[in-house]
């Protein structure tokens, strides 16, 4: 279905558009009286709403029905900041797989350049209405010693180097995924890694992953261990 997302949008009867979001909706992909619209706030409440009326100055919606959905779990990334395009995907599989928070790391290895904040909002945005996730991501610049580590209770790192590390193979309901750029990590930021008493190391036995494969990868483990 298709999805807009309001960011102000609360629980109500009617709802009118305007501004660019009606130029997009009723000029660029002509929406007609009697579709289907959903609406999502991006923190959990979701509106299924029919077009009542639809003109070049009023789109008004009628809601059909409205959903709030609970976070089981956390799941956050902390990402060595990859190349452009490769970024682009990470954000966007972020958002699909249901990332809470993600964590853009500047590393001895990771690109340095942050894409402008707009650019980034954007791009959360059209993932999030494409897939029709409840949830927006947070992002947040850091380095590798700055992520906070203590608030969770596993955090799970892909390692090309070294065989799995697991002390439980259980896992928590605060959970981290860490996923190094392509260059990977350097000996000093594995060695903060491994020595997280709540670390466990993943290696996969396939070639070097990109980075957007690993963090689909990476997500999947943990996803499957929630599922247990």
């Amino acid at each position: 279905m298709r999805a807009v997302y309001l960011p102000e949008l609360i629980s109500q009867e009617n709802y009118s558009l305007t501004g660019e979001i009606l130029h997009h909706l009723v000029q660029v992909v002509r929406i007609e009286k009697d579709e289907e619209l959903l609406l999502l706030n991006g923190e959990g409440l979701s509106v299924k709403t029919i077009v009542t009326e639809a003109s070049k100055r009023n789109l008004t919606l009628k809601r059909i029905s409205e959903n709030f959905v609970e976070r089981s779990f956390q799941l956050d990334l902390a990402l060595g900041i990859p190349k452009k395009d490769a970024l682009d995907l990470c954000l966007k599989e972020a958002v699909e797989l249901g990332f809470r928070k993600i964590y853009l790391i500047r590393g001895e290895f990771s690109q340095n350049k942050i894409p402008e904040a707009e650019r980034l909002k954007n791009l959360l945005i059209s993932a999030l209405e494409q897939s029709n996730s409840p949830y927006m991501p947070l992002i947040e610049e850091a380095t590798w010693q700055t992520v906070s580590w203590n608030d969770y209770g596993t955090v799970l790192h892909l390692d090309s180097q070294r065989e799995n590390k697991s002390s439980s193979g259980n896992i928590s309901r605060e959970n981290l995924l860490v996923v190094g750029p392509e260059g990977g990590f350097s000996e000093k930021e594995l060695d903060l890694l491994r020595a997280l008493p709540q670390g466990e190391s993943l290696h996969f036995p396939t070639p070097i992953l990109r980075t957007p494969t690993a963090v689909a990868a990476g997500a999947g483990v943990v996803l499957q261990r929630l599922m247990l």
